[in-house]
């Protein structure tokens, strides 16, 4: 199956899921599960990636985390590789690890993150073992599950990875405790329910949860390209994280402390400085080859775009 195109970005915020290949188990024992936080923690500070929220299971992982470089691809790779290396030695467990690539869903907007927060805290309770169980038996294995975040959350347990808890401002209250008081409340209210709102929205895009604007705006981003078409890599990066090509042209004439007509010369006379400004532009542009003019020669309409 071909693989999802997705959309990345400095600051984008990512519902993760990881899945064990055929649903198997992919966390046998808890030192499975500390294993696979351990190397949770390093790829974190690696990838320089926030974690907002995690909860394990025994054949699949959700996360929600922020990429302030927009790494998510890279961030998912090192965690995957790492564990799946780990199982398959441990547990003599030959074959992929995890279920074709990981899955991620951008979300925006404080309440939907708050939402995503409450739905992946929920998930130990959401299973089908646990069904018949009571509202207040549920609540009671809410509490008691280790391989989450929710504790963090309600202060019950300090997690083994960094967990940022800025969302618990959302609950609007003075302090600290009382913020964790509602928001155990806000969980433990759904423990036998679903959360209409977050499932109309994640049921209304592919690729994102949010409102209304924010879907259409990734939808508006992916809208002309074949989703069924195999890609080598994820992105299509939002246009307005895409510095013209006079602007890259320009920083790195002021880094090599020339003008911008001496670095857009020949090749030989200008040396390294054309080397920096022709891989900086085929990073920031996505372009498989640059070859400005001369400051003197018209731009080609079919090449790059030239200052």
């Amino acid at each position: 199956m071909a693989r999802p195109r997705r959309i990345r970005f400095a600051g984008a915020k990512d519902h993760v899921t990881v899945r064990g290949n055929a649903r198997e188990v992919i966390f046998h024992a808890p030192e499975d599960y500390a294993r696979f936080l351990e190397q949770l923690a390093s790829a974190l500070e690696l990838d320089g990636v926030v974690l907002y929220t995690y909860a394990l299971m025994a054949n699949h992982a959700h996360l929600v985390v922020e990429t302030p470089l927009g790494n998510i691809s890279r961030f998912m790779q090192r965690l995957n590789t790492a564990y799946g290396m780990y199982r398959r030695y441990k547990r003599r467990r030959p074959g992929h690890c995890f279920q074709a690539r990981f899955g991620a869903k951008l979300v925006s907007g404080d309440l939907y993150i708050l939402r995503v927060t409450r739905y992946v805290h929920l998930n130990p309770v959401k299973v089908k073992a646990l069904a018949r169980l009571s509202g207040a038996e549920k609540v009671a294995h809410l509490n008691a599950y280790p391989g989450s975040s929710y504790g963090a959350y309600v202060g019950t347990a300090t997690p083994p990875v960094p967990v940022d808890l800025r969302w618990l401002l959302l609950m609007g209250r003075k302090t600290e405790r009382a913020r964790r008081v509602a928001y155990r409340a806000y969980v433990e209210s759904l423990v036998d329910g679903e959360d209409e709102a977050l499932k109309e929205a994640t049921q209304a895009s592919r690729y994102a949860v949010g409102d209304a604007e924010f879907r259409e705006a990734i939808e508006g981003e992916l809208r002309d390209v074949r989703v069924e078409q195999a890609v080598a890599g994820d992105i299509l990066w939002p246009v307005g994280h895409r510095p013209p090509v006079k602007a890259v042209l320009a920083l790195v004439a002021e880094a090599f402390g020339m003008s911008v007509e001496a670095l857009r010369g020949h090749g030989r006379r200008v040396g390294v400085a054309k080397q920096v400004a022709a891989k900086n532009m085929k990073k920031t542009r996505r372009l498989t080859s640059v070859a400005c003019p001369p400051a003197s020669s018209p731009c080609s309409p079919s090449g790059p775009s030239c200052p």
